[in-house]
């Protein structure tokens, strides 16, 4: 079964095109013009994109399946343009062992919607007191690690993540907050937060670790 869709402006490495598209057996044949095929769909005005990668996606799997899993995430992506998103590791246990990375991308494979991709932890339970096997998850195709919504506080614990990043060629990924400046905050710090008399969160408290990181990133 083909499929022509007219008229469309196209996304590709060079550029926007306006063209026709031909999908033929669920996949992208051919571009170009005067196109033919048993099915035309008329999708002058429209945009077409390559899939869209979600870098950051909460899908809670395992552990929190009350609230997403890794199925109805790949659903809601796939409905959304995407093709592939990033796993979170703020999983309960947390993606800092290979079991666990297996398991997710097992879910993401068996509900075949796009492609899921685990990310490890920086720290073991994101608990910032010690550094995660990376280079075991690395071995299994781990290739961004992050504590997600805990940024880790320890300075030398980040400069050891830095260097083993570098020496495995992976990517860290820093949630950038001094967390001693932003306990109990519960809305950004500035004149209408001291009106009202609740704790704001600095914006220092993310300039601070973003300097010190950057520094460190020219350390290693």
């Amino acid at each position: 079964m083909s499929v022509v869709f007219r008229g469309g402006n196209i996304v590709t490495n060079e550029g926007v095109v306006h063209a026709d598209l031909v999908v033929q057996g669920g996949q992208i044949s051919g571009i170009g013009s005067g196109l033919a095929a048993k099915e035309v769909i008329d999708i002058s005005g429209l945009t077409v994109f390559p899939g869209f990668v979600d870098l950051h996606a909460h899908l809670r799997e395992p552990g929190r399946e009350d609230t997403e899993t890794i199925e109805t995430g790949s659903r809601a992506g796939a409905k959304g343009g995407y093709t592939a998103v990033i796993a979170m590791p703020n999983t309960n246990p947390a993606q800092d062992n290979v079991p666990t990375i297996e398991f997710v991308r097992l879910q993401g494979q068996r509900a075949g919607l796009l492609e899921v991709i685990p990310s490890g932890c920086i720290t073991m339970g994101r608990e910032g007191k010690a550094l995660a096997p990376m280079a075991e998850l690395a071995k299994v195709g781990v290739k961004l690690f992050t504590d997600d919504g805990s940024g880790v506080q320890d300075p030398l614990l980040m400069r050891r993540a830095m260097e083993y990043s570098k020496e495995l060629n992976v990517v860290l990924g820093q949630h950038c907050e001094v967390s001693s400046l932003t306990q109990g905050a519960v809305m950004h710090e500035c004149g209408c937060s001291s009106d009202l008399g609740v704790p704001g969160w600095p914006s220092i408290a993310e300039e601070l670790m973003v300097h010190r990181d950057i520094e460190l990133a020219r350390l290693t």
